[in-house]
C-alpha cells in the first residue's frame, strides 16, 4: 500500500508500479489526503490521486487514519507500506497491522532535517549537500532506522521547487533499487544518531518576509527556500511584492532597505551587500523580471523596501 500526496511522491509511486511490472510487489491501494478547496470554489486534487487512477488501483482519502480508516485498509490486507510525503501521521496501529514492514522516502540526509520542510531548511541553512533517505517507517517522526541514502550537491541557484523535483527522482531511484532487497529480508536499517537530529518545521507566509537588515546572501537563500511556495516577499508602496528570484550583488553600503536601480536592475541594500531582485510578482500582476518591473517605476529616488 502506497501513501503520498504532492507531486514529490509521484516518481516514488511510479517506481512502485515498475516493481509491480517486474513481479517484486503488488500494489493493492493508494492512500492520499482528501481533496481540498482550491481557487474560485474549485477542488484541489492531490497530485498522487490522478496518477494512481491511471494505474487502476483503489484510492483512499481519509482525513486521518482513524479506526474507521483502519477497518477499510485492513479489508485490503496490505503486507507492506511505502510512503513519500504523505503529510499525515502514520498511526502505530497501521504499522503493527503490517508487522512493521514499512519504508519511507524522505528528502534529506537524516537525521538532519526531520519534519515537514526538509528541502527548504537545507537551503535556508546554506547546506553544501543534501540528498534522500530510505528509512524504515515508524510512528515517531522521521526517526526510523536508515536503510539507504544517496547524497547530492545542493546547487547555489536551486530553488526549493527545483530541488524538490530533483530529489523526487533521486528518491524514486533509491526506492526502486532497494525495496526488493528490503522485501527479501536482505536490507536492514541502522539506527539514527538522535544527537545529530535537526528539525524542519513547515514554513508559512510569515517566514517569507524579507528583513533587509540581514546579509544579502542569507536573503537570497530565503528567496530560494520559499520559492515557489509560500513565497518570499516584501512590500512596496503599500502592496505586497513577491520576490521569486534574487542574487547577491556588490556595491557601496547604504541604509538597509534602500532601493536603487543599478544597470537597469532593482537592488536593495542589505545588512551586507545588495540583493538584486531578479524575478518579482507585484500585487495583482504576473511574475516578471526585475528589469521589467524597474522599467515601470516612477519616483524611485530615495525609495525603500518595505514601504
Amino acid at each position: 500500500m502506497f501513501l503520498g500526496t504532492p507531486a514529490f511522491a509521484i516518481p516514488s509511486l511510479e517506481a512502485v508500479d515498475r516493481l509491480c511490472d517486474r513481479g517484486a510487489v503488488e500494489l493493492v491501494a493508494v492512500i492520499t489526503q482528501p481533496d481540498r478547496p482550491g481557487d474560485r470554489g474549485t477542488l484541489s486534487v492531490p497530485a498522487v490521486k490522478a496518477r494512481a487512477f491511471a494505474f487502476g488501483v483503489p484510492v483512499l482519502q481519509p482525513a486521518r487514519i482513524d479506526e474507521a480508516a483502519l477497518v477499510e485498509i485492513a479489508a485490503l490486507r496490505p503486507e507492506l507500506l511505502v510512503w513519500a510525503a504523505y503529510g499525515n501521521r502514520i498511526p502505530r496501529a497501521l504499522l503493527e497491522s503490517v508487522k512493521g514492514r514499512a519504508v519511507n522516502v524522505h528528502a534529506s540526509l537524516l537525521p538532519r532535517w526531520r519534519g515537514a520542510a526538509p528541502i527548504a531548511h537545507a537551503i535556508l541553512a546554506g547546506d553544501a549537500e543534501t540528498g534522500v533517505t530510505l528509512m524504515e517507517g515508524t510512528a515517531a517522526l522521521d526517526a526510523g532506522p536508515i536503510l539507504a541514502q544517496e547524497r547530492t550537491p545542493l546547487g547555489e541557484a536551486e530553488s526549493a521547487g527545483d530541488l524538490t523535483r530533483r530529489l523526487a527522482l533521486l528518491g524514486a531511484g533509491l526506492l526502486e533499487r532497494e525495496l526488493p532487497r528490503y522485501v527479501a529480508g536482505e536490507l536492514s536499517g541502522a539506527p539514527q544518531d538522535a544527537s545529530l537530529a535537526t528539525v524542519a518545521p513547515k514554513l508559512t507566509s510569515r517566514d517569507g518576509e524579507l528583513d533587509f537588515a540581514r546579509p544579502a546572501d542569507e536573503l537570497a537563500r530565503r528567496v530560494r527556500a520559499l520559492t515557489p511556495e509560500p513565497g518570499a516577499w516584501t512590500s512596496f508602496r503599500g502592496d505586497r511584492l513577491v520576490v521569486a528570484g534574487a542574487t547577491v550583488s556588490g556595491g557601496t553600503p547604504k541604509e538597509h532597505g534602500a532601493l536603487e536601480i543599478h544597470d537597469g536592475w532593482p537592488e536593495v541594500a542589505a545588512g551586507a551587500g545588495w540583493l538584486r531582485l531578479e524575478l518579482v510578482r507585484p500585487a495583482g500582476k504576473r511574475t516578471m523580471t526585475g528589469e521589467d518591473w524597474a522599467r515601470g517605476l516612477r519616483g524611485i529616488v530615495r525609495a525603500r523596501l518595505p514601504s
